[in-house]
């Protein structure tokens, strides 16, 4: 045996194991705080529970950014998109999921935007609202994503070509 002796005390990690993965179903509900869009975003874009309302810019060429938080989980933010922006007339596009960060891009009439989050804690997510109006002519895409180039059928900034 020339196995290493036993540490006395656990490693970190696994003291911290057990309790992460206990809090992972355990976020409280979302306070239910009222607030409003900024302007000019839609009165009527769904509004995720448990926001806190951060800052506001507007950009030279007409798109609105609105970054806020929540005390929710980022899976629990995306689900709330997706149950609650197309009954409100949103459609909802191709969006993209990662672990900690999702992106959901939507329009409705002439308003195009996207919602990113990305988690920051088990039951905290950083969030950011692009909206902006489509120039007449200025094609069907969404402004906030990357214009699809080359041979590739993905909209995807990578890939084959």
């Amino acid at each position: 045996g020339s196995d290493p002796a036993p540490s006395p005390s656990p490693s970190p990690v696994a003291s911290a194991s057990p309790a992460a993965v206990h809090a992972l179903p355990t976020c409280k509900p979302a306070t239910n705080k009222p607030y409003t869009w900024p302007t000019p975003v839609p009165a009527d874009l769904p509004k995720l529970p448990g926001v806190t309302l951060g800052e506001t810019k507007q950009t030279k060429d007409g798109l609105t950014i609105v970054r806020f938080s929540t005390d929710t989980s980022l899976r629990d933010g995306v689900l709330f998109i997706v149950r609650n922006l197309p009954p409100a007339g949103y459609v909802l596009g191709r969006g993209d999921a990662e672990q900690n960060e999702a992106d959901a891009p939507f329009n409705k009439g002439d308003l195009r935007g996207v919602l990113r989050g990305i988690s920051s804690q088990v039951c905290a997510t950083e969030w950011l609202l692009a909206v902006t109006h489509a120039v007449p002519g200025g094609g069907t895409g969404n402004p906030l994503l990357p214009a699809h180039k080359g041979p590739s059928p993905s909209p995807l900034p990578f890939g084959n070509g």
